[in-house]
Formats: structure tokens, sequence, C-alpha cells
């Protein structure tokens, strides 16, 4: 019983609008404070004491430019992408489907679009990471630059798992090649 208790909960957690949740209260808000930090430090004006000049623009550049695709795109899936989701999975339950297919889909114009933003973001993390080495934290760095530098890592691999969890367990359940 317990096993089967496990299964419907791990079905729902899989769904897509349950996918739609997870996403919602864990990695957009993780993802969102990450960047507030590294903002914060970016415009405390504490930054460029370990760099030269140059790379300290580029670098304060890069990142915001990454703060700002990542706020759009978070503002997309949570007041349009997700709630069209949900409704549609409501829809469907509400009609008392005994198939556990999901009617649910996206256009392939809109999971283009939704790959083309996400890459612009991958594209952004790889510049920063090209930028700052690696993240290879340097011994003579000022501690709080060293906290920042980590803090980018951090940010880095939540956005990746994020990516991950839409463009392997979410999206794909809702093209319209799995439905055919």
């Amino acid at each position: 019983m317990l096993l089967n208790q496990s299964d419907t909960f791990s079905n729902e957690l899989l769904s897509p609008d349950g996918l739609c949740v997870l996403i919602q209260r864990e990695y957009h808000p993780s993802i969102n404070t990450s960047c507030r930090k590294i903002e914060d430090f970016l415009l405390s004006n504490q930054f460029g004491k370990d760099l030269s000049i140059p790379s300290s623009e580029l670098i304060h550049l890069v990142f915001m430019k990454l703060a700002d695709e990542i706020r759009h795109f978070f503002l997309k899936e949570s007041g349009i992408i997700f709630p069209a989701i949900q409704k549609s999975v409501k829809q469907h339950k509400e009609k008392d489907h005994k198939d556990k297919s999901y009617m649910t889909h996206l256009q392939n114009p809109v999971l283009q679009t939704i790959h083309q933003r996400q890459q612009v973001i991958v594209n952004l993390l790889q510049k920063l990471r090209h930028l700052l080495g690696d993240y290879n934290i340097q011994p003579d760095w000022h501690k709080d630059w060293k906290d920042c530098v980590n803090e980018m890592f951090l940010l880095e691999t939540k956005i990746y798992q994020w990516i991950h969890i839409e463009g392997s367990l979410l999206y794909p359940k809702l093209s319209t090649k799995h439905h055919n």
C-alpha cells in the first residue's frame, strides 16, 4: 500500500501540472534569490578589487543581461505558460478521461521559443564561466568576491537543473510529437 501511495505521489509530481508547481516553488525562488545576492554585490561598488576594470565591467554587463533574461522568462512561465498548462490539465481531468496520457500540448513554435530563450540563458552562463576562468577562485581574491563567484557557480548549477527538468520531463510530455 505504501508503494502505491508513493507511486501516486510520484505520478502527480511528474505530471505536467505537478512539474509546473515544483518548478515555481523550488527553482524560480532559489534562482531569483541567487540573482539578487549577486546583483547586490555587483551594485555595491566593491567589484573590481580583484579583476581588471574591463573584465569586471564585462562580467557585470553579462550577469545583468542574464538576470534580466531569467526574470522575463520566469514571468512568462508563471504568468502565461504554466497557467495554460495547468488549466488544460484540469479541463482534461474534469472530462474524466480514463487514459493516463495528457491531452495538453504546446505547439511546436511555442516549444521552439522556450528552447531559444533557454539557449540564450545557457549562452550567457557560458560567457560568464569563460570570463570567470571556470569559476577558479584565486587565493588572493577578496573574501566577498570569492563568495560572489561561488554564488555564480551555484546559480549556474540551479539553472542547469531547472532547464534539465523542463527539457527532459515537462516539455516532452507537452509536445505534439509526444501525443502522436
